[in-house]
Protein backbone atom coordinates (compact mmCIF):
# COMPACT_ATOMS: atom_id res chain seq x y z
CA UNK A 1 0.00 0.00 0.00
CA UNK A 2 1.14 3.50 -0.73
CA UNK A 3 2.69 5.38 2.09
CA UNK A 4 -0.54 7.92 4.05
CA UNK A 5 1.11 11.22 2.66
CA UNK A 6 -0.77 14.19 2.84
CA UNK A 7 -2.65 15.51 0.12
CA UNK A 8 -3.11 18.97 -1.14
CA UNK A 9 -5.93 20.98 0.88
CA UNK A 10 -6.89 22.72 -2.53
CA UNK A 11 -8.28 19.54 -3.69
CA UNK A 12 -11.34 20.33 -1.95
CA UNK A 13 -11.63 23.67 -4.22
CA UNK A 14 -13.20 21.41 -7.06
CA UNK A 15 -16.12 20.34 -7.75
CA UNK A 16 -16.77 16.55 -7.82
CA UNK A 17 -17.69 14.05 -10.57
CA UNK A 18 -18.07 10.51 -10.83
CA UNK A 19 -16.84 7.46 -12.57
CA UNK A 20 -19.75 7.82 -15.20
CA UNK A 21 -19.02 11.44 -15.74
CA UNK A 22 -15.17 10.79 -16.27
CA UNK A 23 -16.11 7.81 -18.98
CA UNK A 24 -17.18 10.63 -21.22
CA UNK A 25 -13.37 11.27 -21.50
CA UNK A 26 -11.67 7.78 -21.68
CA UNK A 27 -9.46 9.27 -24.18
CA UNK A 28 -8.07 6.14 -24.79
CA UNK A 29 -6.15 7.04 -27.80
CA UNK A 30 -4.89 10.05 -27.43
CA UNK A 31 -1.85 12.91 -26.71
CA UNK A 32 0.01 12.94 -23.36
CA UNK A 33 2.17 15.51 -22.18
CA UNK A 34 4.08 14.79 -18.62
CA UNK A 35 5.21 17.62 -16.61
CA UNK A 36 7.54 16.78 -12.96
CA UNK A 37 6.76 19.21 -10.28
CA UNK A 38 7.21 19.31 -6.50
CA UNK A 39 3.99 19.34 -3.86
CA UNK A 40 4.62 23.14 -3.35
CA UNK A 41 4.28 23.97 -6.89
CA UNK A 42 1.26 21.50 -7.26
CA UNK A 43 -0.29 23.27 -4.61
CA UNK A 44 -0.05 26.52 -6.77
CA UNK A 45 -1.20 25.09 -9.76
CA UNK A 46 -3.95 23.19 -8.20
CA UNK A 47 -5.26 26.94 -6.96
CA UNK A 48 -4.91 28.27 -10.48
CA UNK A 49 -7.32 26.23 -11.71
CA UNK A 50 -9.96 24.97 -9.27
CA UNK A 51 -13.27 26.52 -11.05
CA UNK A 52 -12.10 24.96 -14.71
CA UNK A 53 -11.46 21.66 -13.58
CA UNK A 54 -13.69 18.66 -11.26
CA UNK A 55 -11.79 15.64 -9.55
CA UNK A 56 -13.00 12.55 -9.52
CA UNK A 57 -14.42 11.16 -6.20
CA UNK A 58 -15.27 7.48 -5.28
CA UNK A 59 -17.15 7.42 -1.79
CA UNK A 60 -16.22 10.66 -0.61
CA UNK A 61 -12.32 10.06 -1.83
CA UNK A 62 -10.64 12.54 -4.09
CA UNK A 63 -6.94 10.66 -4.51
CA UNK A 64 -6.79 7.02 -4.97
CA UNK A 65 -4.18 4.17 -4.34
CA UNK A 66 -2.97 2.39 -7.89
CA UNK A 67 -1.05 -1.20 -7.69
CA UNK A 68 0.67 -1.56 -11.04
CA UNK A 69 3.06 -4.51 -11.94
CA UNK A 70 5.07 -3.99 -15.20
CA UNK A 71 6.70 -6.61 -17.52
CA UNK A 72 9.58 -7.07 -19.38
CA UNK A 73 12.46 -9.07 -20.87
CA UNK A 74 14.96 -10.01 -18.66
CA UNK A 75 17.39 -8.14 -20.51
CA UNK A 76 14.95 -5.22 -20.15
CA UNK A 77 13.88 -4.38 -23.71
CA UNK A 78 11.39 -2.51 -23.53
CA UNK A 79 12.75 -0.28 -21.10
CA UNK A 80 15.72 -0.34 -23.89
CA UNK A 81 13.32 0.61 -26.41
CA UNK A 82 11.83 3.60 -25.14
CA UNK A 83 15.29 4.41 -24.25
CA UNK A 84 16.62 4.33 -27.66
CA UNK A 85 13.39 6.93 -28.75
CA UNK A 86 11.90 3.95 -30.74
CA UNK A 87 8.74 4.34 -32.08
CA UNK A 88 5.93 1.89 -31.90
CA UNK A 89 7.00 0.90 -28.48
CA UNK A 90 4.39 -0.83 -26.16
CA UNK A 91 4.22 -1.84 -22.24
CA UNK A 92 2.39 -4.95 -20.21
CA UNK A 93 1.30 -4.19 -17.03
CA UNK A 94 -1.37 -4.54 -14.77
CA UNK A 95 -3.14 -2.43 -12.73
CA UNK A 96 -5.26 -2.39 -9.52
CA UNK A 97 -7.58 0.90 -8.51
CA UNK A 98 -7.53 -0.16 -4.58
CA UNK A 99 -10.36 1.54 -2.82
CA UNK A 100 -13.07 0.64 -6.13
CA UNK A 101 -11.23 -2.65 -6.26
CA UNK A 102 -11.01 -2.96 -10.05
CA UNK A 103 -8.35 -4.62 -11.55
CA UNK A 104 -7.15 -4.76 -15.61
CA UNK A 105 -4.40 -6.19 -17.66
CA UNK A 106 -3.04 -3.54 -20.34
CA UNK A 107 -0.91 -2.99 -23.06
CA UNK A 108 -0.30 0.69 -23.44
CA UNK A 109 1.37 1.32 -27.36
CA UNK A 110 2.82 4.64 -28.12
CA UNK A 111 3.21 5.08 -31.66
CA UNK A 112 5.79 6.17 -33.64
CA UNK A 113 3.60 10.10 -34.52
CA UNK A 114 3.58 10.12 -30.85
CA UNK A 115 0.16 8.93 -30.09
CA UNK A 116 -1.20 7.13 -27.06
CA UNK A 117 -3.18 4.07 -27.03
CA UNK A 118 -4.10 1.54 -24.30
CA UNK A 119 -6.03 -1.76 -24.81
CA UNK A 120 -7.19 -3.37 -21.61
CA UNK A 121 -8.99 -6.10 -20.54
CA UNK A 122 -11.12 -6.72 -16.65
CA UNK A 123 -9.41 -9.51 -14.44
CA UNK A 124 -10.23 -10.59 -11.05
CA UNK A 125 -6.87 -9.02 -9.72
CA UNK A 126 -3.11 -8.67 -10.60
CA UNK A 127 -0.93 -11.11 -10.51
CA UNK A 128 2.84 -12.09 -11.50
CA UNK A 129 1.88 -14.31 -14.37
CA UNK A 130 -0.26 -14.06 -17.42
CA UNK A 131 -3.80 -14.62 -16.23
CA UNK A 132 -6.36 -16.43 -19.41
CA UNK A 133 -7.88 -12.62 -20.03
CA UNK A 134 -4.43 -11.23 -20.56
CA UNK A 135 -2.95 -13.74 -22.92
CA UNK A 136 -6.35 -13.33 -24.95
CA UNK A 137 -5.82 -9.75 -25.38
CA UNK A 138 -2.24 -9.92 -25.84
CA UNK A 139 -2.71 -12.76 -28.78
CA UNK A 140 -5.27 -10.37 -30.38
CA UNK A 141 -2.12 -8.58 -31.73
CA UNK A 142 0.16 -8.72 -34.37
CA UNK A 143 3.27 -9.04 -32.16
CA UNK A 144 4.20 -12.84 -31.24
CA UNK A 145 4.02 -11.87 -27.84
CA UNK A 146 5.53 -15.46 -26.91
CA UNK A 147 8.43 -14.95 -28.51
CA UNK A 148 9.40 -12.17 -25.75
CA UNK A 149 9.78 -14.20 -22.73
CA UNK A 150 8.66 -11.86 -20.27
CA UNK A 151 8.72 -11.44 -16.48
CA UNK A 152 7.29 -9.15 -13.93
CA UNK A 153 9.88 -6.67 -13.53
CA UNK A 154 8.85 -4.11 -11.54
CA UNK A 155 5.86 -2.73 -9.24
CA UNK A 156 4.57 0.60 -9.14
CA UNK A 157 2.89 1.80 -6.21
CA UNK A 158 1.24 5.74 -6.17
CA UNK A 159 -1.73 7.83 -5.30
CA UNK A 160 -3.61 9.71 -8.33
CA UNK A 161 -5.73 12.31 -8.26
CA UNK A 162 -7.73 12.54 -11.35
CA UNK A 163 -9.36 15.90 -13.20
CA UNK A 164 -10.82 16.73 -16.09
CA UNK A 165 -12.44 19.85 -17.75
CA UNK A 166 -15.57 21.09 -17.36
CA UNK A 167 -15.75 20.68 -21.24
CA UNK A 168 -15.03 17.15 -20.92
CA UNK A 169 -12.24 17.60 -23.56
CA UNK A 170 -9.46 16.80 -21.64
CA UNK A 171 -8.18 14.47 -18.22
CA UNK A 172 -5.61 15.43 -16.32
CA UNK A 173 -3.93 12.98 -13.76
CA UNK A 174 -1.70 14.01 -10.55
CA UNK A 175 0.61 10.97 -8.82
CA UNK A 176 2.25 11.29 -5.21
CA UNK A 177 4.13 9.00 -3.02
CA UNK A 178 5.89 6.98 -5.95
CA UNK A 179 7.09 4.11 -4.64
CA UNK A 180 8.62 1.47 -7.21
CA UNK A 181 9.75 -1.92 -6.21
CA UNK A 182 11.65 -5.16 -6.93
CA UNK A 183 11.88 -8.19 -5.25
CA UNK A 184 15.81 -6.92 -4.34
CA UNK A 185 15.15 -2.88 -4.24
CA UNK A 186 12.31 -0.09 -3.24
CA UNK A 187 13.04 3.34 -4.11
CA UNK A 188 10.54 5.64 -2.41
CA UNK A 189 10.19 9.35 -4.27
CA UNK A 190 8.39 11.12 -1.92
CA UNK A 191 8.90 14.61 -3.05
CA UNK A 192 8.51 13.63 -7.04
CA UNK A 193 4.83 14.87 -8.12
CA UNK A 194 4.03 13.82 -11.66
CA UNK A 195 1.58 15.59 -13.80
CA UNK A 196 -0.17 14.08 -16.96
CA UNK A 197 -2.29 15.60 -19.30
CA UNK A 198 -4.28 13.45 -21.62
CA UNK A 199 -5.93 15.14 -24.72
CA UNK A 200 -7.04 14.01 -28.26
CA UNK A 201 -4.43 16.27 -29.80
CA UNK A 202 -2.26 18.59 -28.05
CA UNK A 203 -3.17 21.85 -27.38
CA UNK A 204 -1.22 24.29 -25.48
CA UNK A 205 -3.82 26.57 -24.63
CA UNK A 206 -5.90 24.69 -22.33
CA UNK A 207 -5.80 26.12 -18.64
CA UNK A 208 -3.48 23.76 -16.77
CA UNK A 209 -1.43 23.75 -19.45
CA UNK A 210 -1.21 27.82 -19.14
CA UNK A 211 -0.98 27.12 -15.30
CA UNK A 212 1.94 24.89 -15.11
CA UNK A 213 4.24 27.26 -17.66
CA UNK A 214 3.39 30.49 -15.76
CA UNK A 215 4.75 28.60 -12.58
CA UNK A 216 7.46 27.51 -14.48
CA UNK A 217 6.90 24.00 -15.76
CA UNK A 218 7.79 22.83 -19.00
CA UNK A 219 6.93 19.52 -20.51
CA UNK A 220 8.95 16.80 -19.02
CA UNK A 221 8.84 13.47 -21.13
CA UNK A 222 9.91 10.41 -19.10
CA UNK A 223 7.64 7.04 -18.44
CA UNK A 224 7.50 6.09 -14.38
CA UNK A 225 8.39 2.44 -15.83
CA UNK A 226 12.00 3.94 -16.86
CA UNK A 227 12.26 6.25 -13.61
CA UNK A 228 11.65 3.23 -12.15
CA UNK A 229 13.59 0.80 -13.40
CA UNK A 230 16.80 3.30 -13.33
CA UNK A 231 15.80 3.69 -9.34
CA UNK A 232 16.33 -0.06 -8.86
CA UNK A 233 18.59 -2.07 -11.40
CA UNK A 234 22.27 -1.07 -11.37
CA UNK A 235 23.89 -0.47 -14.24
CA UNK A 236 20.94 0.36 -16.33
CA UNK A 237 21.55 2.22 -19.73
CA UNK A 238 20.06 6.20 -18.74
CA UNK A 239 22.86 8.26 -21.11
CA UNK A 240 19.81 9.14 -22.85
CA UNK A 241 18.23 9.85 -19.76
CA UNK A 242 21.27 11.89 -18.15
CA UNK A 243 19.87 15.63 -18.41
CA UNK A 244 16.09 14.38 -16.95
CA UNK A 245 18.07 13.03 -13.78
CA UNK A 246 20.27 15.74 -13.53
CA UNK A 247 16.41 17.73 -13.42
CA UNK A 248 15.03 15.74 -10.98
CA UNK A 249 18.56 16.16 -8.90
CA UNK A 250 18.29 19.78 -9.01
CA UNK A 251 14.62 19.63 -8.04
CA UNK A 252 15.39 17.56 -4.97
CA UNK A 253 13.25 15.19 -5.68
CA UNK A 254 15.80 12.05 -6.95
Amino acid sequence: MVKNIPVPNQINEFSPIGLAELDSVKLLNRVDTKFILTYDVLEKVLAMVSKDYSVLELNGIRYNNYESIYFDTPELKLYHLHHNGKGNRFKLRYRKYVESNLSFFEIKTKSNKGRTSKARVKINDIAYNFVQEAQDLMFKGALDYKAWNFHPMLDILFKRMTFADKDFTERMTVDLALTFRTKENQSDLERLVIVELKQGRRNSNSKIFKALKSCGVLPYNMSKYCLGIISCYDGVKQNRFKKKLLTLEKMGVL
